[in-house]
């Protein structure tokens, strides 16, 4: 088990290089957007960027996931080339028909969410990146599947550089704000997951099968309401903002709103890596009579980091906005604190999840992200009117640590693992009380001297180590899995 935890760290931090280099893109617009997109522009981008997630989660039915499961449960070479094939299948059947469909109806999409039929080239645009990113999504779970987490790292390269490439020449060269942005988005997932469709066509072809289809959709199907729902989590605060509040205003907030989410990329990026690693990790060595013990142990470590980067990120959040972005986007740290929060529990939920994925209970799952979806939106109508884009961050942060909470209580009646949550809740409490502490003495973080923002930094790493339970062998532990994810040679 040592070697197979050393495994998926390894592979996390491989998917984390590809998700940081495929994320190039993203991160290099940060400073180009703070200076070249008003804060209005930018909310266009933003609110097309929510409609693509939800056409790529409607497009792709769940269908990463079912090949990643029943392509490493598969006991043939045989039963594998099934699996792959008809998954390819239907991916196609679905996604081509349901981009027809909303590019017919794209003057009435683009009233209901930017509140006017006269962008509607955004949303054609948006429809074009949406179908890219299902297939692309689907093509890149055959590599998941096998672990190949370099090859991984080549394809989101190449969409990363693609996509860092043309945003630049659209945005800075010839100014064309949102427009700029959503081509820059869209038109590499859609190059590329053609290449890699054409790809697994060509040596999977032939071999559909219809109990492969059945079994597929009865595991898949589940995680579309889930997914749908995680999206009202992640999503529904932007387009609350945008229709509660007066249309310039709400597009600004808007803005403002998503510019705060992208400072939080450094905690979004190692969450995303541990999101891809963590399924062929778990249905790989969930039998095991250690397997409990040792996803314990990784959800401890995965606290102390978590924590200790949205520690960070609160504590200097004006600071980063002021060096990387700039002044028009300055009151984007007043949320920062709210989403680096909220990420550290959406990152709990992931490994709280596990009990009911090992057990095929996906559709309790679905439950419970459903019933905090909705209360997510009840929290954002209430808090978004008075409080602006502060209340939709607050909401996202409850929201989140209520989901975690339910999760964990479900999960563990299905697959127990026993998480040291004494220690977690501990480290959670010291951060969350040292930034209180601060606020209620200078009123802000941001009005808080620097020395003492740098004197509570450092003295919350020693109390994260010491509620954590870390040693000296943790640490170099943690090194020893640093070097090998850059000299480990990939097998298959």
């Amino acid at each position: 088990m040592t070697l197979r935890v050393g495994d998926l760290a390894r592979h996390t931090g491989v998917y984390g290089i590809g998700t940081i280099v495929g994320g190039i893109g993203r991160a290099a617009m940060i400073p180009i957007v703070a200076r070249y997109v008003p804060t209005d522009e930018y909310g266009k981008a933003s609110v097309v960027f929510i409609f693509i997630t939800l056409f790529t989660i409607a497009a792709e039915l769940g269908l990463s996931s079912s090949l990643i499961k029943f392509f490493n449960e598969a006991r043939s070479e045989e039963e594998r080339r099934r699996v792959v094939s008809t998954i390819i299948a239907a991916s196609i059947m679905l996604a081509v028909p349901i981009a027809a469909v909303c590019s017919l109806f794209a003057d009435n999409l683009s009233t209901a969410l930017l509140g006017s039929a006269d962008y509607r080239l955004l949303i054609l645009i948006g429809i074009a990146g949406g179908l890219g990113s299902a297939v692309l999504q689907v093509g890149l779970a055959f590599e998941r599947a096998l672990a190949r987490s370099h090859r991984y790292v080549v394809y989101t390269l190449i969409k990363g550089g693609l996509a860092l490439t043309l945003s630049l020449m659209l945005v800075v060269v010839f100014q064309k704000g949102a427009l700029g942005l959503l081509v820059g988005a869209a038109l590499p997932p859609l190059l590329l997951g053609v290449v890699v469709y054409g790809r697994l066509i060509r040596r999977f072809a032939g071999g559909c099968s219809r109990s492969v289809l059945k079994s597929v959709f009865h595991f898949g199907s589940p995680l579309v309401p889930m997914n749908l729902a995680m999206w009202v989590l992640a999503y529904s605060d932007i387009y609350l903002l945008r229709r509660l509040l007066p249309a310039a205003e709400g597009l600004s907030e808007v803005g403002l709103y998503q510019y705060a989410h992208e400072i939080c990329l450094v905690l979004v990026l190692p969450i995303t890596s541990l999101n891809l690693a963590w399924p062929q990790f778990l249905f790989a060595n969930h039998s095991k009579p250690e397997a409990p013990g040792t996803f314990a142990r990784i959800h401890l470590y995965f606290t102390f980091f978590l924590v200790e980067m949205a520690f960070l990120l609160s504590m200097f959040s004006d600071k980063i906005i002021r060096y990387v972005g700039s002044l028009t986007y300055m009151e984007s740290s007043n949320v920062i604190p709210y989403l680096a929060g909220s990420l550290v529990f959406y990152g709990f939920s992931i490994l709280f999840s596990s009990g009911l994925y090992v057990t095929g209970k996906t559709r309790v799952l679905a439950v419970v992200v459903a019933v905090c979806a909705a209360v997510n939106v009840g929290l954002n109508l209430l808090l978004i009117p008075p409080l602006g884009k502060e209340g939709a961050a607050a909401a996202t942060l409850v929201t989140n640590a209520l989901m975690a909470l339910v999760i964990l209580g479900v999960s563990q009646r299905n697959y127990r693992i026993p998480f040291e949550l004494r220690r977690a809740v501990g480290g959670v409490a010291i951060a969350a009380g040292v930034i209180a502490t601060l606020i209620s003495f200078s009123g802000s973080i941001a009005t808080t001297g620097l020395p003492l923002r740098i004197v509570a930094a450092v003295g919350l790493s020693f109390g994260l180590f010491a509620v954590l339970g870390m040693t000296p062998a943790h640490v170099r532990a943690g090194w020893g899995t640093v070097v090998s994810i850059f000299t480990h040679r990939p097998g298959r």
